[in-house]
């Protein structure tokens, strides 16, 4: 499509009768635009914005010029009602992501994604709720001017928040709990012991009262005692419950799990195709106690060059049925939860472990995607199943390491070898393929603790990449991308995983602190932010621009309508090959089980919608918790460095720059702490207004993000798990 072409397209689609607004995203989806098109749309959308022939309205979306929708706050929409889920801060105030379709009023919620809500207007509320509240005028600015919604909450519709964790405290007579999570307003009253004995300084559980008056305190009754704040394990339970993770699965749900006996009856073996014979294996972690995918390799009969490849995924949704009591339990935790010191299961042991795990020797029922692929790298047809298989071989990564790098492995066949080698050069295309693309080539190190057999960190190790992991990977994301390309075919709305690209702001914003790093060029898309990353700089530099560019991206999240994957550069993908470990897979297991039989689609757009909103929210929880797992034990780690004398030098890099000090990292594990400014003597130190560098008033000193030093460990807020460094 020439450009006068797709210039007439766009603004005849913006200005049709039942367009709606909508971000760049869903007008390539309705123009049938691919990703490779996508520098050039904005280009023209752009052109067209400037020559006043549409306009951008509220978060990036674009309509009409002559429309009278606003991207301020407009005395049109004060007094309108809305749903949504609310977010705080720490310091009170919070924010309504509104939810699209719920009020009525279509044109002005399409518009409205996002409200302010001051403290004065939350009305007992607490993070996570789900929320009615009405716009309301307001006089507060956002970022350079632009004008914030605000509203008042005037109904609680669905408590997400009923749990609070925090340390007790005796005072005057009553039992008082005094949260870790900043955003619930405490102390904490306990009304009731509920026959327990508290002591002073022990971690507890309280649930929460359905309060109904902001004026009053919020109090509820003892529901837990997790033991004395700072004794061992005390730590870790109280993040889990904070998070609301529970390891332990309720006895229904544990039976319902034991009364499958076997993986493999005689009735799954005449419903399925079976793949027993064929040489199929398994990748994984050397640590892995659960197998969900294994992989198979093969020439196409009559095809030169063309492979045929497996990917077997375990079966999990011919075990857990539809609001069955694993159905139930294994929607509510939404995920497993992988902590520092242990995983929190989505579903029990018997069948992570055991039914479900594609361990080798074994037959297990799994779900395959066949693809046919050229000696491109294409993949020229998809074949899905339900099947049995009986897996040859378990590799760990470095296993397979090895025989990527010409070395043997005992008790590894010849033939697993040589799959393992073909399916590596196959993944080397694909990933080049990906690359060519523009799919963001960030690479970030991740630091692991090593733990001795009381939970203690002895020390670290960065993870690495390995070509066997990206082996893995790259068939792991060809299976989701095709699978929700045959979802989306035929239902449209299905569950789909997707990662909206920057906004125009989030683009200015990287642009502003690159400048303050020392770097050209302004990030438009994904090319351009690859051609950054890209550049010959030294390695601190080099982390802390990827460390800028990455804190103003987008989060990935789940969506019932498809949209595209901004950092995959994929325009259709889903989450379809770990549903042992995450329950949207299981969810799009379900849907493709329905297209294999030709069925309408088994579950509701509402409840797809509130599925996607759910799981999103249930994989932040635990992403937080495993964040705050490994923080609480690198933090004791330097305790007790402190406590012994060993004070440093660390080699640190400079990771942001606050209005009260220089944040630094340190090399050996990722651990964060805070030069305060008042600790130089001989200087006064003034941040400026991004937070990228530091300056002193009169040597004219520069302390920048990225630059390395060497610090020494000075004091240890065990209250509030922050350390203070000097340089």
């Amino acid at each position: 499509m020439n450009k006068k072409i797709l210039q007439r397209k766009t603004i005849e689609l913006i200005n049709s009768p039942d367009y709606r607004p909508c971000k760049l995203q869903g007008l390539m989806n309705q123009l049938n635009l691919g990703s490779g098109q996508r520098k050039i749309f904005r280009r023209l959308l752009k052109d067209l914005e400037d020559s006043k022939q549409i306009r951008r309205i509220d978060r990036n979306k674009f309509a009409p010029y002559h429309s009278q929708e606003s991207g301020g706050a407009s005395t049109k929409r004060d007094g309108l009602r809305v749903t949504g889920t609310l977010s705080l801060h720490p310091n009170g105030f919070g924010f309504l992501a509104v939810d699209p379709d719920e009020s009525g009023h279509e044109v002005e919620e399409e518009a409205m994604e996002e409200l302010f809500i001051p403290p004065s207007g939350l009305n007992c509320a607490r993070n996570g709720d789900r929320v009615l509240a009405r716009v309301v005028p307001n006089s507060r600015s956002g970022k350079k001017g632009q004008d914030l919604f605000e509203g008042r909450i005037e109904e609680v519709i669905e408590r997400a928040t009923t749990l609070c964790v925090g340390v007790l405290r005796h005072n005057g007579g009553n039992w008082r709990l005094f949260p870790d999570d900043a955003r619930i307003q405490g102390p904490v009253r306990i009304r009731d012991l509920a026959g327990q004995a508290p002591k002073e300084g022990y971690k507890a559980v309280v649930l929460l009262d359905d309060r109904m008056d902001p004026r009053l305190q919020e109090c509820g009754v003892l529901q837990e005692l997790l033991g004395q704040a700072g004794e061992p394990g005390v730590d870790i339970l109280s993040i889990m419950r904070g998070h609301g993770l529970v390891s332990e699965f309720p006895p229904d749900v544990n039976a319902e799990a034991h009364s499958f006996t076997r993986a493999v009856n005689a009735k799954d073996l005449e419903e399925r195709r079976d793949l027993r014979d064929e040489l199929i294996f398994t990748i994984d972690p050397v640590d892995a106690r659960d197998f969900d995918d294994a992989l198979s390799v093969e020439p196409v009969p009559g095809k030169t060059g063309w492979l045929r490849v497996g990917i077997h995924i375990a079966d999990v949704a011919h075990f857990v049925q539809p609001d069955s009591k694993l159905d139930r339990e294994a929607l509510l935790r939404g995920t497993s939860a992988y902590l520092v010191d242990r995983v929190v299961p989505m579903l029990p042991e018997h069948l992570t472990n055991d039914l479900c795990s594609l361990v080798p020797d074994q037959d297990r029922l799994v779900h395959s995607v066949i693809l046919d692929i050229n000696s491109h790298g294409t993949v020229k047809a998809v074949d899905t199943f339900r099947a049995v298989i009986h897996s040859k071989q378990r590799l760990t990564y470095e296993q397979a390491q090895v025989l990527l790098s010409g070395g043997q492995v005992a008790d590894v066949s010849a033939d697993v070898r040589d799959a393992v080698v073909t399916l590596a050069r196959l993944t080397r295309k694909l990933r080049k393929a990906r690359l060519r693309e523009h799919a963001l080539a960030f690479e970030m190190p991740e630091i692991r603790c090593v733990l001795d057999e009381n939970g203690d960190v002895t020390g670290f190790y960065k993870k690495e990449a390995m070509e066997a992991y990206q082996l893995v990977e790259e068939c792991m994301l060809m299976a989701n991308r095709e699978v929700g390309a045959l979802l989306n075919a035929r239902y449209g709305t299905a569950i789909y995983r997707i990662h909206e690209e920057p906004s125009e702001q989030d683009f200015e914003d990287m642009a502003e602190q690159l400048r303050q790093l020392g770097v050209d060029g302004v990030p438009v898309s994904r090319e351009s932010l690859n051609e950054i990353i890209g550049r010959n700089m030294p390695e601190p530099l080099r982390q802390a621009v990827t460390l800028t560019l990455l804190k103003n991206m987008n989060r990935a999240l789940y969506s019932h309508e498809l949209g595209e994957h901004f950092g995959l550069a994929f325009d259709t993908y889903t989450h379809f090959t770990s549903p042992i470990r995450r329950y949207p897979d299981l969810v799009a297991h379900r849907l493709l089980i329905a297209l294999e039989a030709e069925r309408d689609k088994p579950v509701s757009d509402k409840k797809l919608r509130d599925l996607c909103r759910h799981c999103s929210e249930r994989e932040r929880e635990a992403a937080d918790a495993e964040m705050e797992s490994h923080r609480i034990k690198m933090f004791q780690y330097y305790q007790q460095k402190l406590e012994n004398g060993e004070k440093g030098p660390y080699p640190a890099v400079v990771s942001n720059v606050l209005h009260k000090g220089i944040l630094v990292e340190l090399e050996e594990s990722g651990q964060r702490g805070l030069i305060p400014f008042p600790s130089f003597q001989t200087d006064y130190f003034e941040a400026n207004a991004t937070g990228t560098k530091a300056t002193g008033r009169h040597s004219g000193q520069v302390y920048q993000l990225g630059d390395k030093l060497e610090v020494y460990l000075v004091t240890v807020d065990p209250e509030n798990l922050q350390l203070d460094f000097r340089i």
